[in-house]
């Protein structure tokens, strides 16, 4: 949640530096692009000293995502190792000669 309210917030200033663009004067056709890039690099600087603390705050929240799916990764695949490892231990040994051939396959 808190990295859509970052990307809505960050939007947000993106559209207020395009308007204020517009209402300086950047209304012809051959002004747009110029006002687009003017608006992003404004918008840039802005967002960066502005949103700050939701930058963090999202970063903080991405971050604890990204551990708690890595440790669900991590349990399972070491239960999965663990349950592998008991039946290997559980399963009677044969040997060759109890089955009266080399091959595993009957």
């Amino acid at each position: 949640m808190s990295m859509v309210r970052y990307l809505i917030l960050r939007t947000l200033i993106f559209v207020g530096c395009l308007a204020a663009t517009w209402l300086l004067g950047m209304r012809d056709r051959e002004e747009q692009l110029l006002a687009v890039v003017i608006a992003a690099v404004a918008s840039l600087v802005i967002s960066a000293f502005v949103l700050k603390p939701f930058r963090q705050q999202a970063s903080a929240a991405l971050a604890e995502r990204v551990d708690r799916r890595v440790e669900r990764r991590r349990e399972h695949t070491t239960g999965v190792d663990e349950d592998a490892e008991d039946a290997e231990i559980q399963r009677p040994q044969r040997r060759s000669d109890d089955t009266g051939s080399d091959s595993d396959f009957r």
